[in-house]
């Protein structure tokens, strides 16, 4: 595995409140560790695999009530008085937001409805256990929405109707192979990265301390390491107080960012955190609908 090094420079963004952190010595510079995970991850493969978060059953309106919320969480599904669909489109399809579309083998019905199913011997704990099945009633194929590491995407779905459920639940109708590790990966929350046009200027949004000149505030630089198939950013934070001060902040987070410079353009590798968290990658003109 080829790996590449950099520095950022210090990039500050909006302020707001926040406890002064602590210095920044919890992560190596730069975060080498981080990339091993992805050493082989597919970066130029076309269609580049999807990495989708773990959300991938989902119902837009919600559930009735607390057991069928259980009930839908663990996956615990029965087919009523229905028949499903016993033909599947030979190619489902995946659009994001900045019109880049990609097809990828599909699956039937019944697929999908063992896809979702699975997670009730997947998912331990007595709610699961205890919580009734929700019935299938009726089920069609058409779209709905997956959050993935390139941000939302709209894909072919399957779509059933259930009891217990406000609106209808929803499941990828994409074959396994579409995903990289089975669709399942560790996602960071709270950042989120966004490019230049030449994709070689990265900016790395987080929450931290205030941009401001007083002890409560911080600058902060990160540290990016490279390879083939990924790019790992640490953040590092440079408290304006001196360690152990006896001051006190108000504990409200800020919006800041810092950017780094690849060596070459991002392409299709995967952007994580120094912990090895998959980061969500938008363009900037995009970066709201994304």
């Amino acid at each position: 595995m080829k790996v590449r090094f950099g520095v950022a420079a210090l990039l500050t963004m909006t302020t707001c409140c926040g406890a002064p952190p602590s210095p920044g010595t919890a992560y190596p510079s730069p975060p080498t560790e981080a990339l091993a995970a992805w050493h082989s991850f597919p970066a130029d493969q076309t269609p580049r695999p999807i990495l989708a978060f773990w959300t991938i059953f989902s119902s837009a309106g919600g559930f009735t009530g607390g057991n069928e919320k259980i009930a839908g969480m663990c996956g615990k599904l029965t087919l009523a008085a229905v028949t499903l669909p016993a033909q599947a489109p030979s190619l489902a399809v995946a659009t994001w937001t900045d019109g880049t579309t990609a097809t990828y083998p599909a699956i039937s019905a019944s697929d999908a409805f063992s896809g979702m199913s699975r997670a009730a011997t997947e998912t331990q704990g007595p709610e699961c256990a205890s919580a009734p099945a929700l019935a299938i009633t009726a089920a069609r194929f058409g779209n709905a929405l997956l959050k993935t590491d390139r941000g939302t995407a709209t894909v072919s779905s399957w779509i059933f109707t259930a009891t217990g459920v406000v609106g209808e639940l929803a499941y990828p109708a994409l074959a396994r192979s579409a995903y990289w590790d089975d669709g399942t990966v560790k996602r960071s929350w709270g950042e989120v990265a966004t490019t230049n046009g030449d994709a070689r200027a990265l900016t790395f949004t987080f929450t931290g301390a205030p941009d401001n000149p007083g002890p409560c505030g911080a600058d902060y630089t990160a540290a990016v390491a490279e390879s083939t198939s990924a790019v790992a950013v640490a953040v590092l934070a440079n408290p304006h107080s001196a360690p152990d001060a006896p001051i006190a902040c108000t504990a409200i987070a800020a919006m800041r960012t810092v950017t780094v410079v690849l060596a070459v353009p991002l392409g299709g590798r995967v952007v994580v955190n120094a912990s090895g968290d998959l980061v969500t990658v938008c363009p900037e003109a995009i970066r709201s609908s994304c």
